[in-house]
């Protein structure tokens, strides 16, 4: 578990929306995706197949030894989903804007089906291809059982930085972005969203900051962020 130590997302002043890009994972590495892209890593507990005793092969049991099951952890799922929504969808407030300046922060309330912990993804966050570099936010999901909102995964301190995708080449049309792995509450969660922006000035997590155009996080460009709330799929983490 990587923390918390799979943001929802929308733009204001952003052109049709045209999906381009590879997309960076947790390390910041550049990743084009493709149909074929698999779900996270693995996380290899150490146990072996079906029927093993959890022994290393050829060590007799110690008297008294008893197996112990060891759960499996959710693993970070796949950055996008491209063959629609195989889970539970969930209804936001209002589409939700951010700016590389002002407004940083936008709130609204996130309806969900039902309880769980779940990876959260929708319609992708960003629209505006080279023009707007760094279209990068991240999301929390507040309620009575994660009281500070954070996800399960973190990239960036506790926070999980969905990162502008659409820089160098297209998105397939109609994909989901993951935007992090929260504990949510049957009903009403208070969901928030924070440009990427403000932590690259205050020097944080800058490995995710693109300036290779004019679009950087301490130009004027707006890189405005959309959380739209109409493409919500919840899937179950296990």
């Amino acid at each position: 578990m990587f923390r918390p130590p799979f943001l929802l997302l929308p733009l204001l002043a952003c052109s049709d929306y045209e999906f381009s890009g590879s997309t960076s994972n947790a390390s910041g590495e550049q990743t084009t995706w493709t149909d074929d892209d698999a779900q996270g890593g693995d996380d290899d507990d150490g146990g072996g197949g079906a029927g093993d005793s959890g022994h290393t092969e050829g060590t007799p049991d110690t008297p008294g030894d008893t197996d112990t099951a060891v759960p499996d952890e959710p693993e970070i799922p796949t950055e996008l989903l491209l063959d629609g929504c195989d889970g539970a969808t969930a209804t936001l407030s209002s589409e939700l804007v951010v700016m590389s300046w002002d407004p940083t922060t936008e709130s609204g309330t996130l309806d969900a089906p039902v309880s769980g912990q779940y990876h959260l993804y929708d319609y992708a966050i960003i629209e505006s291809g080279a023009s707007q570099t760094n279209e990068s936010a991240y999301v929390r999901v507040t309620n009575s059982v994660n009281t500070d909102g954070a996800p399960l995964f973190t990239n960036c301190g506790d926070d999980w930085v969905v990162v502008d995708a659409d820089n160098t080449s297209s998105l397939p049309t109609g994909s989901r972005q993951y935007v992090g792995t929260f504990s949510l509450v049957e009903g009403e969660n208070d969901l928030t969203i924070s440009h990427y922006c403000p932590l690259y000035r205050d020097g944080q997590c800058e490995s995710f900051h693109d300036a290779t155009s004019g679009g950087t996080c301490d130009s004027s460009n707006v890189n405005s962020v959309h959380f739209t709330g109409e493409g919500i799929c919840l899937i179950l983490a296990e």
